[in-house]
Protein backbone atom coordinates (compact mmCIF):
# COMPACT_ATOMS: atom_id res chain seq x y z
CA UNK A 1 0.00 0.00 0.00
CA UNK A 2 1.37 3.16 -1.38
CA UNK A 3 0.47 6.41 0.65
CA UNK A 4 0.15 9.64 -1.44
CA UNK A 5 0.85 12.75 0.96
CA UNK A 6 -1.24 16.00 0.37
CA UNK A 7 1.65 17.20 -1.76
CA UNK A 8 1.78 14.60 -4.05
CA UNK A 9 5.13 12.85 -2.11
CA UNK A 10 4.81 8.81 -1.88
CA UNK A 11 4.79 7.31 1.10
CA UNK A 12 6.18 3.54 1.88
CA UNK A 13 5.39 2.33 4.64
CA UNK A 14 8.33 0.90 6.74
CA UNK A 15 7.00 -2.38 6.69
CA UNK A 16 7.87 -2.71 2.73
CA UNK A 17 11.38 -1.81 3.52
CA UNK A 18 12.18 -4.24 6.40
CA UNK A 19 10.08 -7.18 4.10
CA UNK A 20 12.37 -6.29 1.40
CA UNK A 21 15.81 -6.54 3.69
CA UNK A 22 14.84 -9.88 4.98
CA UNK A 23 14.37 -11.10 1.72
CA UNK A 24 17.21 -9.75 0.84
CA UNK A 25 19.19 -11.55 3.36
CA UNK A 26 17.49 -14.92 3.16
CA UNK A 27 18.62 -14.88 -0.49
CA UNK A 28 22.00 -14.04 0.49
CA UNK A 29 22.07 -16.84 3.26
CA UNK A 30 21.01 -19.25 0.66
CA UNK A 31 23.17 -18.67 -2.06
CA UNK A 32 25.94 -18.68 -0.02
CA UNK A 33 24.80 -22.49 1.59
CA UNK A 34 24.69 -23.42 -2.16
CA UNK A 35 27.46 -22.59 -3.35
CA UNK A 36 29.13 -24.08 -0.76
CA UNK A 37 27.62 -27.28 -1.19
CA UNK A 38 28.19 -27.30 -4.81
CA UNK A 39 31.94 -26.69 -3.87
CA UNK A 40 32.16 -29.11 -1.50
CA UNK A 41 31.03 -31.53 -4.31
CA UNK A 42 33.48 -30.28 -6.86
CA UNK A 43 36.04 -30.97 -4.17
CA UNK A 44 34.94 -34.58 -3.78
CA UNK A 45 35.15 -34.95 -7.21
CA UNK A 46 38.83 -33.27 -7.66
CA UNK A 47 39.74 -35.40 -4.48
CA UNK A 48 38.58 -38.52 -6.06
CA UNK A 49 40.66 -37.60 -9.42
CA UNK A 50 43.63 -37.10 -7.75
CA UNK A 51 43.19 -40.28 -5.71
CA UNK A 52 42.66 -42.12 -9.48
CA UNK A 53 45.34 -40.68 -11.18
CA UNK A 54 47.72 -41.69 -8.15
CA UNK A 55 46.37 -44.77 -8.45
CA UNK A 56 47.26 -45.32 -11.78
CA UNK A 57 49.91 -44.96 -14.19
CA UNK A 58 49.87 -42.17 -16.69
CA UNK A 59 48.75 -44.53 -19.82
CA UNK A 60 46.09 -45.96 -18.29
CA UNK A 61 44.78 -42.65 -17.08
CA UNK A 62 41.02 -42.23 -18.47
CA UNK A 63 39.49 -38.97 -18.22
CA UNK A 64 36.74 -39.55 -18.31
CA UNK A 65 34.95 -39.40 -14.76
CA UNK A 66 31.18 -40.21 -14.36
CA UNK A 67 29.21 -40.44 -10.84
CA UNK A 68 29.59 -43.82 -10.83
CA UNK A 69 33.07 -44.04 -10.33
CA UNK A 70 32.77 -41.37 -7.65
CA UNK A 71 30.66 -43.38 -5.79
CA UNK A 72 32.97 -46.46 -6.44
CA UNK A 73 35.79 -44.28 -4.77
CA UNK A 74 33.62 -43.06 -1.68
CA UNK A 75 32.54 -46.75 -1.20
CA UNK A 76 36.45 -48.10 -1.11
CA UNK A 77 37.05 -45.42 0.76
CA UNK A 78 34.23 -46.14 3.53
CA UNK A 79 35.02 -50.12 2.98
CA UNK A 80 38.45 -49.24 4.34
CA UNK A 81 37.28 -46.86 7.40
CA UNK A 82 35.20 -49.63 8.09
CA UNK A 83 38.13 -52.01 8.35
CA UNK A 84 40.40 -50.09 10.21
CA UNK A 85 37.83 -49.91 12.94
CA UNK A 86 37.21 -53.43 13.57
CA UNK A 87 41.04 -53.94 13.18
CA UNK A 88 41.60 -51.44 16.24
CA UNK A 89 40.15 -52.87 19.27
CA UNK A 90 38.87 -50.51 22.04
CA UNK A 91 40.76 -51.32 25.16
CA UNK A 92 40.12 -49.25 28.53
CA UNK A 93 42.57 -48.61 31.16
CA UNK A 94 42.01 -49.39 33.99
CA UNK A 95 42.94 -47.28 36.81
CA UNK A 96 45.92 -48.84 39.06
CA UNK A 97 44.25 -47.68 42.22
CA UNK A 98 41.64 -50.64 41.85
CA UNK A 99 42.61 -53.75 43.23
CA UNK A 100 39.19 -55.30 43.94
CA UNK A 101 37.33 -57.14 41.51
CA UNK A 102 33.96 -57.36 40.26
CA UNK A 103 31.84 -60.63 42.33
CA UNK A 104 29.94 -61.73 39.61
CA UNK A 105 28.85 -64.84 41.42
CA UNK A 106 26.67 -62.84 43.38
CA UNK A 107 25.29 -59.88 40.81
CA UNK A 108 25.72 -62.57 37.60
CA UNK A 109 27.01 -62.97 34.31
CA UNK A 110 25.64 -62.05 31.13
CA UNK A 111 26.92 -61.36 27.56
CA UNK A 112 25.90 -59.23 24.74
CA UNK A 113 22.76 -61.88 23.85
CA UNK A 114 21.71 -61.15 27.46
CA UNK A 115 21.97 -57.39 27.39
CA UNK A 116 19.72 -55.07 27.82
CA UNK A 117 19.25 -51.34 26.98
CA UNK A 118 20.89 -49.67 29.87
CA UNK A 119 19.88 -46.46 28.44
CA UNK A 120 16.80 -46.82 29.87
CA UNK A 121 18.22 -45.64 33.15
CA UNK A 122 19.26 -41.88 33.62
CA UNK A 123 23.02 -41.49 33.94
CA UNK A 124 23.70 -44.25 31.49
CA UNK A 125 24.59 -42.90 28.06
CA UNK A 126 25.62 -44.89 25.24
CA UNK A 127 29.86 -44.03 25.86
CA UNK A 128 28.84 -45.39 29.44
CA UNK A 129 26.77 -48.16 28.32
CA UNK A 130 29.79 -49.41 26.15
CA UNK A 131 32.43 -49.12 29.14
CA UNK A 132 29.90 -51.49 31.24
CA UNK A 133 29.69 -53.57 28.87
CA UNK A 134 33.18 -53.75 28.31
CA UNK A 135 33.88 -54.98 31.84
CA UNK A 136 30.76 -57.44 31.79
CA UNK A 137 27.75 -55.74 32.69
CA UNK A 138 25.09 -56.50 30.47
CA UNK A 139 21.91 -56.51 32.16
CA UNK A 140 19.37 -54.55 34.55
CA UNK A 141 19.84 -57.37 37.10
CA UNK A 142 23.47 -57.44 37.27
CA UNK A 143 23.22 -53.14 38.53
CA UNK A 144 20.47 -54.25 40.75
CA UNK A 145 22.50 -55.84 42.78
CA UNK A 146 25.18 -53.58 43.19
CA UNK A 147 26.25 -52.94 46.53
CA UNK A 148 28.36 -49.77 47.82
CA UNK A 149 31.25 -51.93 47.15
CA UNK A 150 30.39 -52.98 43.92
CA UNK A 151 29.86 -49.39 42.70
CA UNK A 152 33.66 -48.42 43.94
CA UNK A 153 34.92 -50.88 41.83
CA UNK A 154 32.69 -49.67 38.90
CA UNK A 155 33.54 -46.15 39.16
CA UNK A 156 36.55 -47.32 39.16
CA UNK A 157 36.71 -49.16 36.31
CA UNK A 158 34.81 -46.89 33.88
CA UNK A 159 36.38 -44.05 35.16
CA UNK A 160 33.30 -42.63 36.38
CA UNK A 161 32.45 -39.10 38.62
CA UNK A 162 32.17 -40.27 42.10
CA UNK A 163 28.84 -40.78 43.58
CA UNK A 164 27.42 -40.48 40.17
CA UNK A 165 26.31 -43.62 40.42
CA UNK A 166 24.55 -43.20 44.07
CA UNK A 167 23.11 -39.58 42.55
CA UNK A 168 21.66 -41.23 39.81
CA UNK A 169 20.34 -43.83 41.55
CA UNK A 170 21.14 -46.47 39.16
CA UNK A 171 20.67 -49.29 41.80
CA UNK A 172 16.66 -48.66 42.39
CA UNK A 173 16.06 -47.55 38.87
CA UNK A 174 17.00 -50.76 37.60
CA UNK A 175 15.56 -52.89 40.58
CA UNK A 176 12.26 -51.10 38.87
CA UNK A 177 12.95 -51.65 35.55
CA UNK A 178 13.82 -55.75 36.21
CA UNK A 179 10.42 -55.56 37.90
CA UNK A 180 8.38 -54.14 34.63
CA UNK A 181 10.58 -57.08 32.63
CA UNK A 182 9.39 -59.65 35.30
CA UNK A 183 5.40 -58.07 34.38
CA UNK A 184 5.93 -58.41 30.97
CA UNK A 185 7.08 -61.32 31.10
CA UNK A 186 4.65 -62.96 33.19
CA UNK A 187 1.77 -61.36 30.48
CA UNK A 188 2.97 -62.76 27.73
CA UNK A 189 3.35 -66.45 29.80
CA UNK A 190 -0.36 -65.41 30.94
CA UNK A 191 -1.53 -65.00 27.05
CA UNK A 192 0.51 -67.96 25.89
CA UNK A 193 -1.19 -70.18 28.26
CA UNK A 194 -4.71 -68.83 27.53
CA UNK A 195 -3.85 -69.43 23.71
CA UNK A 196 -3.75 -72.78 24.33
CA UNK A 197 -6.15 -73.62 26.52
Amino acid sequence: MIYIQANDNISIPFIFIEVGVLMLVSFLIGYFFAFYYQKGKYLKKISALRQKLSSKSAADIDMDFNEDDLKEIEESNIAAKNQRNITELKVYDTPEANTGELDFSRIGYADSEDADDLQKIIGIGPYTEEKLNTIGIFTFDQISKFNSHDIEIVTELIQFFPDRIVNDNWVSKAQMLVQSKQRIKLRKDRSVRMKKA
